[in-house]
C-alpha cells in the first residue's frame, strides 16, 4: 500500500472540497482520496438510513473505470432492512459489519464460506473483475449510531499486485472514515434542522390558517403561487425580468417567506378576520335591530287596537294606518339589514338615511346593566341612565360601544361606505404585517435566509408607494416581494370560502388584477408574466373550484 502521504495539491483540493455543502460531493472526493493516495483498486459505500435500511450510495473501480451505481450493477446491491437481515444464515461483510459494528479485515474475499459473498461474485462475473481482500469499516457516530458502511476493495501494492490490509492501513483508513463519519453526521443534522425549521414553519401556517374556519389554506397556497410565479420570470429570455435569476437558495427564501408571510395574524381577532357583516361581533348583532323593529311593530299593533277601542277612527282607516305603518317598519329593516352585508358600497344619501332612521326610538323597560362583566360596567359612566326606563334610538351610537381601539357602535358601523371593516378594524388587519415582522426579525434566520423578513412584510406594499407598512415604491421593493405581493392578492381573490364574498369567476378576478396593475397596485411587467405564462391557469386547475373557472383570452388582461 502506498500510503496516505499524498501529494499537498490532493491534499488541499480535498479541504477545499470539505468546505461544500454538496455532501455526496464531499463523500465522494474524501473516499476517492483514500483509494487514489492508498493504492486501493475501490470502493463502496453503503449509508444506513434513519429507518435502518441499507443503501447503496456510490462506488467506484479504478482499473474498470465503473461506477457501482451504473443501472447494470447497482441492482446487485439492493436497499435492505437492518431487521431483515439479522434472521439471515449468511450476511455480506457489510450486512454484518452493520449489525456488530466491527471492522472486517478480508485477506481472502472468497475464502469465507460463512459470508454471503454472491453480490460481488455476480459483480466479478459480469465485469471480468477479481475481488481478493477487503476491508470493511462501520461509519459509527457520536451517538454510537451507525450511519454507513465502506469496504475498500483490493489493497494493491507499487507493482498492481494485491496484497493484504495491514494493522497500519486499516488505521489510516479508519482515519479518514471518521472524517466521513462527521461529513455525515453534519449533513444528516442539517437535514433535521431544515425539516424541524419547515414543520414549525408549517405548523404555524396550518394554526393561523386554522384559527378562523374562512381562511381556509391561504398560508399554504399562497407559497405555491409564488413559486409558479417565481419559476415562470426565471424562465423569461426577453423582457425587463430576461436577465433575473434566483438560486436555490433565493426560491427556499422566498417558498419559507411565503408561509410565514401571515404569521402575524396570530394576534388578530378572528371575529374580524371573519367579519362578513358590518354588525358581526362574536355574533351578527343585527338581530338586536331586528328585535327593537319587532318592538315598534308590537306597539304599532297595541296602538292600533288601543285606537279601536276607543273608536277614534273608523275600522277601514284604523287598519290601513296599521298597514301601512308596518309596511314601513318592513321596509326600514330591509334596508338597514341590507347596508349591514357590505355587498355594495353605501351613497351619501344611504348614510343620511340610516342617519334619519337611527333617530326613531323605542321604550327599553329592563336594566341595561344586569348580566354585564366588569369590563362592561366600566365603560359605562352613567349607570342610572342605563338602570331606569328610557327611550333609546333604533341605531345607536353609545360610549360602552368604545372598548379600547374599537368601536362597535351601531350606526358608526352601518354607515361603513364599503366592505364590512371600520377604520378600526382595518388598522387592526394591517398591524398583522408589522406584527409579521417584528416576529420574523426575533428569528435567528441563517444569514442566507435574511431576506425571509423583507420578502414576508412586503406583501401589502403596493409600486406606487400607497401600501403598508412601510410605503415602499417598486423600486424599493425586491422582485421576489412583488411576487408575493401578486401571489397573496391571487389567493385570496379566488378563494371560495371567505365569508365577506361570494365565490368570483376567474375572470372576474383577473378583471380586478389588470385594474390593480393599471392604477399602480401591483408591478405591471411580473403581472403580465403572470398571464401570459398562464400561472393562473396552472393554479386555477388544480386548487379552484371548477365553477369558478371560465374561459379566459389573454389578450383581454394585458
Amino acid at each position: 500500500m502506498a500510503g496516505l502521504n499524498s501529494s499537498s495539491n490532493s491534499l488541499l483540493s480535498l479541504i477545499d472540497s470539505l468546505i461544500s455543502t454538496d455532501y455526496n460531493s464531499i463523500t465522494e472526493k474524501i473516499l476517492e482520496y483514500a483509494i487514489n493516495s492508498a493504492g486501493i483498486d475501490g470502493y463502496i459505500f453503503i449509508s444506513i438510513s434513519d429507518n435502518n435500511y441499507l443503501n447503496l450510495e456510490n462506488g467506484w473501480i479504478k482499473s474498470l473505470n465503473l461506477h457501482a451505481l451504473n443501472p447494470e450493477l447497482a441492482g446487485l446491491f439492493p436497499s435492505r432492512s437492518i431487521n431483515d437481515i439479522k434472521n439471515k444464515k449468511k450476511r455480506s461483510p457489510a450486512e454484518t459489519c452493520a449489525l456488530t459494528h466491527e471492522i472486517m479485515n478480508i485477506s481472502n474475499f472468497y475464502a469465507h464460506p460463512d459470508l454471503d459473498t454472491s453480490a460481488f461474485s455476480k459483480f466479478d462475473e459480469i465485469c471480468n473483475y477479481s475481488t481478493i481482500s477487503a476491508l470493511v469499516i462501520p461509519l459509527i457516530d457520536r451517538k454510537n449510531n451507525p450511519v454507513g458502511i465502506v469496504e475498500f476493495i483490493n489493497n494493491l501494492d507499487s507493482n498492481g499486485k494485491n496484497i493484504n490490509f495491514t494493522s497500519e492501513d486499516q488505521n489510516e483508513l479508519l482515519t479518514l472514515c471518521k472524517l466521513l463519519t462527521v461529513t455525515l453526521e453534519n449533513k444528516k443534522l442539517g437535514e433535521d434542522y431544515t425539516q424541524l425549521l419547515e414543520s414549525f414553519i408549517e405548523v404555524l401556517a396550518r394554526a393561523i390558517d386554522a384559527k378562523s374556519p374562512y381562511t381556509g389554506a391561504h398560508c399554504q397556497r399562497v407559497p405555491i403561487i409564488a413559486r409558479l410565479l417565481a419559476t415562470a420570470v426565471i424562465e423569461q429570455d426577453s423582457g425587463k425580468y430576461k436577465d433575473f435569476t434566483m438560486s436555490d437558495t433565493d426560491l427556499y427564501t422566498l417558498h419559507i417567506a411565503s408561509w410565514l408571510h401571515d404569521c402575524g395574524k396570530i394576534t388578530t381577532p378572528e371575529y374580524i378576520v371573519d367579519k362578513a357583516s358590518k354588525l358581526e361581533g362574536i355574533f351578527n348583532r343585527i338581530h338586536e335591530i331586528r328585535d327593537r323593529f319587532e318592538i315598534l311593530r308590537r306597539d304599532a299593533h297595541i296602538l292600533y287596537l288601543q285606537k279601536r277601542l276607543q273608536n277614534t277612527d273608523s275600522k277601514e282607516k284604523l287598519q290601513a294606518e296599521y298597514i301601512n305603518t308596518v309596511k314601513q317598519l318592513e321596509n326600514n329593516f330591509a334596508f338597514i339589514a341590507k347596508c349591514n352585508t357590505g355587498d355594495i358600497p353605501l351613497t351619501d344619501e344611504d348614510i343620511s338615511h340610516l342617519e334619519e332612521l337611527s333617530k326613531i326610538q323605542f321604550v327599553r323597560y329592563f336594566n341595561r346593566m344586569l348580566g354585564l362583566s366588569w369590563a362592561e360596567r366600566e365603560r359605562i359612566k352613567d349607570t342610572k341612565l342605563f338602570s331606569e326606563p328610557a327611550k333609546e334610538n333604533l341605531l345607536q351610537n353609545r360610549p360602552d360601544h368604545i372598548a379600547g381601539i374599537y368601536n362597535y357602535g351601531e350606526l358608526y358601523n352601518l354607515s361603513i361606505p364599503r366592505g364590512t371593516i371600520n377604520k378600526e378594524e382595518r388598522e387592526k388587519i394591517n398591524e398583522h404585517i408589522v406584527v409579521t415582522i417584528e416576529m420574523l426579525k426575533a428569528l435567528p434566520f441563517p444569514k442566507e435566509l435574511s431576506n425571509i423578513v423583507e420578502y414576508a412584510g412586503a406583501h401589502h406594499e403596493r409600486i406606487d408607494g400607497k401600501g403598508y407598512p412601510n410605503g415602499l415604491t417598486g423600486e424599493q421593493m425586491s422582485v421576489p416581494a412583488k411576487i408575493m405581493a401578486i401571489a397573496d392578492i391571487f389567493e385570496a381573490l379566488t378563494a371560495s370560502d371567505r365569508p365577506y364574498k361570494e365565490p368570483k369567476k376567474l375572470s372576474e378576478v383577473l378583471g380586478i388584477m389588470k385594474e390593480m396593475k393599471n392604477n399602480g397596485h401591483i408591478d405591471p411587467d411580473l403581472y403580465d408574466i403572470f398571464i401570459r405564462s398562464r400561472v393562473f391557469q396552472e393554479y386555477a386547475n388544480q386548487y379552484i373550484k371548477s365553477e369558478q373557472i371560465d374561459e379566459i383570452n389573454i389578450e383581454d388582461y394585458l
